[in-house]
C-alpha cells in the first residue's frame, strides 16, 4: 500500500473524533494514528465490543464441557421461566442469545433493580430463532449464565482463562445490582489489549502457541448465522455476538468480521489478508459508521 494512501487515511481520521486507529498485518504495525499518547494505554468503554468478549467466554465454557450444548433451553439456568405462562420462552436457547434471536422484546433494563429479572420478564414478540433483533439483554443473560456455570463472576472467569493468559490487566468491567458483569456494554479496554484480542481471533484462538479458545468456536462465532442487511456492495450478517461482512465484488471481494461498539469502537479481523485493526472513537449519529467506511476503503487499497 502506498504512503500516499496512508496519508489520505490520516487526513480523514483527523477530520472527525477518532482517538486511535491501528492496523496490524500479522505482527507488524502497518498504520498507526493516535490522537495523543494516553489513547493507546488508557482503558475506556468499548460498549458492545463487550458482547464479543462474552461470546469468547461462552466458547471457553463449551470447550471445557461445562456447557454441553448451546441449543439447550435457558430455563435450565433461569428456572423462573418455567413458572411463566409463556410456552415460547421455554424454547429460548443459548444459541438464540448468541445470535440475537431470542424473540424477547428489547427493553431499557439498565435502570431496573434486577437486570436479569427485567430482561426475562419481557414479552416474546418473535418466535425464538426466527428474527434478528439487536438486544443487549440477550448478551447480559449470557454473562449471567457464565457466572452460574463457572461458579465465579464473569470478569474473574475472563481473568483466569482469557485476560490473564494474554496479559490483559488494564481493564474495568461494571456489574449489575446482583453482581453480574454487564454482558452487553460494560467493559473498558485499551487499544493495546483490543489488538491482543483481535490477534487471538486472527490466529483462531491461539496466543503464544497456547490454544485459549478452540478454532471451531471462533469459526462458528464469526459465521453469519443471520443476515442483517443486504447492500449492493455486500451482506452484513451476525454470528455469535460478532458482525460479519461478505463482499459482493466477484473479482475483488472484501470479507471480514468484527466486534463493534457504540460511538465508533471496533476490532476488525480480515483472515484472508492477515489483518487486524482496532479503533477508538467518540462519534455521534451517522459518523459512527465512518471508521468502518475508512477501513473498507483501506482494504480495497490493500487488495489492489
Amino acid at each position: 500500500m502506498s504512503v500516499v494512501t496512508f496519508l489520505d487515511l490520516e487526513k480523514k481520521i483527523k477530520n472527525i473524533k477518532i482517538e486511535g486507529f491501528i492496523v496490524n498485518q500479522g505482527n507488524k504495525v502497518i498504520f498507526e494514528y493516535l490522537k495523543n499518547k494516553k489513547v493507546k494505554e488508557k482503558p475506556t468503554k468499548v460498549y458492545s465490543v463487550t458482547k464479543s468478549i462474552v461470546s469468547l467466554l461462552i466458547g471457553i465454557l463449551v470447550d471445557k464441557g461445562l456447557i454441553k450444548n448451546i441449543h439447550d433451553p435457558i430455563f435450565l439456568y433461569f428456572p423462573e421461566i418455567l413458572a411463566m405462562n409463556e410456552p415460547l420462552k421455554k424454547e429460548i436457547s443459548i444459541f438464540h442469545l448468541l445470535t440475537m434471536t431470542s424473540g424477547l422484546k428489547v427493553c431499557p433494563f439498565q435502570g431496573s433493580k434486577n437486570w436479569v429479572k427485567s430482561i426475562i420478564e419481557q414479552p416474546i414478540i418473535h418466535n425464538p430463532g426466527t428474527t434478528f433483533q439487536y438486544n443487549s439483554g440477550d448478551s447480559h443473560l449470557l454473562s449471567a449464565i457464565i457466572k452460574q456455570v463457572s461458579g465465579m463472576p464473569t470478569a474473574e472467569f475472563a481473568e483466569k482463562y482469557l485476560f490473564g493468559p494474554m496479559g490483559i490487566n488494564k481493564y474495568t468491567w461494571v456489574s449489575d445490582p446482583q453482581g453480574i458483569h454487564g454482558g452487553g456494554f460494560s467493559l473498558s479496554l485499551n487499544l493495546v489489549d483490543m489488538m491482543k484480542i483481535g490477534t487471538l481471533l486472527l490466529n483462531e484462538g491461539i496466543h503464544k502457541s497456547k490454544q485459549l479458545i478452540s478454532s471451531d468456536w471462533i469459526l462458528q462465532a464469526r459465521y453469519p448465522h443471520k443476515q442483517v442487511e443486504v447492500l449492493p456492495e455486500g451482506t452484513y450478517g451476525y454470528g455469535y455476538q460478532f458482525w460479519n461482512f461478505e463482499g459482493n465484488n466477484a473479482d475483488n471481494p472484501i470479507n471480514y468480521y468484527s466486534a463493534n461498539g457504540l460511538f465508533g469502537q471496533y476490532i476488525f479481523i480480515v483472515p484472508e489478508l492477515n489483518i487486524v485493526a482496532v479503533i477508538k472513537s467518540h462519534l455521534q449519529d451517522e459518523e459512527q459508521n465512518l471508521p468502518r467506511v475508512f477501513f473498507e476503503e483501506l482494504l480495497l487499497s490493500l487488495r489492489n
